[in-house]
């Protein structure tokens, strides 16, 4: 009965048994999270909601066709629950939405994202419902919504600050700007919404200086940037900023620098692949307070150009995360700066980057000793050593090395054993990693730890051993 919180993540052997078991049991949870769990149905969730009178939060991600919904008649927490994630749950009845909310009514972040069932009279029924206390929706991927949506919401929901609707097709710009103007709208994801970029674009200049985040703007292959920046560049509140899609160009991305660099704290550019390196020159010079930069698939690019940020030390001290998976090309000098100076490094993203080695991994070790999560996949330089020196400086919970063909048993045990706030492992094509080291992780995880390790291709019998003269890990024979 002490229970308070439980989080189920691709477990087979949770069934719908033992759910009402653990209702029965447990009636006082707070915070229940289940994912991914393909034995559970409708029938096992009634059983362990049906009890609660104290839910704050719940989650219900990836489940089964089973599931659609109809114990959310029996989920009667109206004083306390106040977020509900739905995602990816995609056979959930858009009524079974709507007995929820109302039985519900002071839930205060919502998100049905990508669930299918999910249209204008569900969108309507949930504003109107939820009302005032209505502060987060996510309704991503909800293709059945358009503009009536955005008006219920715009009419019903004051305090609304953040929505999610992108890649949606049937949005106009005027369900946009009553929304914008009517709720109290800080961060707006639009990603996707190829109509409303296109057709629409005039409502963005209507968007107030009070819209302080907008994220995942993407713009759409046929949209000429300019349509964009005359709306954007207004936002003079704006701090997080991601922009995507090929038509983005040098001139846009030093427009939009050059009018909120100074602001911005949060820079993401992806898939843009009219960039050169000019555009890190516009970087570089007008953003001088970011504490997070991610510029995915940017594969011509070198990014030598923004050295001086993170060689100058007052640039350098505020960066916390720095993502540039995909970038094949990225210089050598620019990573070692990074390693060098950025001491308050939480977050690295350098996937597919060619030039990451051990020297790089053990200048991470030495400097940035707050890294928790580090992704070097397909970085085929480095090998156990430089591995073994962020493992054992930095208080790691993230570690995707997968397809990183020198890694050995050698640095999952050091990883098991040095890495107590592990959370998940992706080491997937790495063949001289042996299941013995995998299990070795699990088995001391001193929390939940997710590993990921798939080597099609490896013998059943792969077998690791330590080199009693080299001190290394090799395949046995």
């Amino acid at each position: 009965t002490r229970l308070r919180k439980v989080n189920f993540y691709q477990c087979p052997q949770v069934t719908d048994d033992v759910l009402t078991q653990l209702g029965l049991a447990s009636p006082n949870l707070v915070s229940i999270s289940i994912e991914d769990c393909k034995a559970v149905t409708d029938v096992g969730l009634n059983g362990l909601l049906l009890p609660q009178r104290e839910l704050v939060e719940l989650e219900l991600r990836a489940m089964s066709k089973a599931v659609t919904g109809t114990f959310f008649a029996h989920l009667r927490c109206p004083q306390s629950l106040r977020t509900v994630s739905l995602r990816e749950s995609k056979c959930i009845h858009g009524d079974a939405l709507k007995t929820m909310v109302t039985i519900n009514s002071a839930i205060q972040h919502l998100s049905v994202e990508c669930i299918t069932m999910v249209d204008d009279d569900v969108v309507s029924a949930i504003a109107q419902t939820l009302g005032e206390h209505l502060m987060s929706l996510n309704i991503s991927r909800a293709c059945g919504i358009g503009s009536q949506s955005l008006r219920s919401l715009a009419e019903h929901c004051p305090n609304l600050q953040r929505l999610v609707v992108n890649t949606n097709n049937r949005l106009t710009g005027e369900g946009l700007s009553e929304v914008v103007s009517r709720c109290s709208i800080t961060g707006l994801d639009l990603s996707c919404c190829f109509q409303l970029m296109s057709a629409h674009m005039h409502e963005l200049y209507k968007l107030p200086e009070r819209l302080s985040r907008l994220v995942h703007l993407h713009f759409s292959s046929h949209l000429p940037y300019r349509c964009l920046l005359s709306g954007v560049t207004l936002l003079t509140g704006l701090r997080e900023l991601n922009v995507s899609g090929s038509s983005v160009t040098d001139d846009a991305v030093e427009e939009v620098c050059a009018a909120l660099g100074n602001q911005l704290h949060d820079l993401k550019l992806s898939g843009c692949r009219e960039l050169t390196d000019a555009s890190c020159t516009s970087v570089a010079r007008h953003c001088k307070k970011l504490v997070c930069l991610s510029m995915y698939i940017l594969p011509n690019l070198t990014f030598s150009d923004l050295l001086p940020m993170f060689t100058d030390p007052k640039t350098a001290q505020l960066f916390q995360r720095l993502q540039f998976g995909g970038c094949g090309k990225l210089d050598a000098s620019v990573i070692s700066g990074m390693a060098a100076s950025c001491h308050n490094l939480r977050v690295l993203d350098v996937a597919a980057c060619v030039e990451v080695d051990d020297n790089v991994l053990h200048c991470l070790g030495d400097n940035c000793t707050q890294l928790a999560e580090l992704d070097v996949k397909r970085c085929n330089k480095i090998t156990d050593d430089g591995l073994l020196s962020v493992i054992c400086g930095c208080p790691l919970r993230s570690l995707v090395a997968s397809a990183c063909r020198n890694l050995t048993d050698r640095s999952m045990i050091a990883l098991a054993e040095n890495c107590e706030l592990l959370e998940e492992v992706y080491i997937s094509g790495n063949t001289s990693i042996t299941p013995a080291a995998v299990a070795y992780i699990e088995d001391m995880g001193h929390r939940r730890v997710t590993v990921k390790h798939k080597v099609p291709n490896a013998p059943a019998d792969l077998l690791m051993a330590k080199n009693l003269d080299t001190g290394r890990y090799q395949r046995m024979s």
